[in-house]
């Protein structure tokens, strides 16, 4: 399938998506580009997706199928926007915009995750796929999984100390 480079496809990976008043959108937990959880297998009351994927004016989508791949490999979701959601699309206002600009969020409650993976956000249109950011699921490092130093990562004590050591030794045994 041909890659496109002039449509673009943002997300927001998060915990939870609220509607506010004023119209206005919160994203709670917003996640960069990893997270990182303590252990795996482990469950996540919810994990959201905000998509937006933007074209040229000039160009609007024909069709467009949004897609979240796990491992690059199995499509855990696939949002087709029907045929007539993109003819009806409302007329850009913005005299100086570039692009036009479609928004979804995508939820997945609960979220499970067996073991470090990652996510990405795709979209198929009548001129290629998009590939989106994508999140690495990470599991974070515990101390036992730390090793210790070894004696020669140790740092080396000076003669000196080492004199001044055995000088407060002497003296605490009296």
């Amino acid at each position: 399938m041909r890659t496109t480079t002039d449509r673009i496809l943002t997300a927001i990976f998060c915990d939870d998506i609220r509607q506010e008043m004023g119209n206005k959108m919160s994203f709670m937990g917003c996640y960069q580009s990893e997270l990182l959880v303590p252990t795996t297998p482990i469950g996540l009351s919810k994990l959201c997706v905000y998509a937006t994927v933007l074209t040229p004016i000039a160009r609007p989508f024909k069709s467009l199928t949004l897609r979240v791949v796990l491992d690059g490999q199995i499509e855990l979701a696939r949002l087709e926007v029907p045929v007539e959601a993109l003819t009806n699309l409302p007329e850009v206002q913005d005299e100086t915009a570039t692009r036009k600009s479609i928004s979804t969020a995508l939820m997945f409650s609960p979220f499970f995750i067996e073991k470090p993976t990652s996510l990405r956000l795709m979209a198929d249109t009548e001129e290629g796929e998009i590939a989106g950011p994508r999140l690495l699921i990470k599991v974070v490092p515990t101390a036992d999984s730390i090793s210790p130093p070894t004696e020669k990562s140790k740092p080396k004590t000076s003669q000196a100390a080492k004199r001044k050591s055995a000088r407060k030794k002497a003296g605490s045994a009296v």
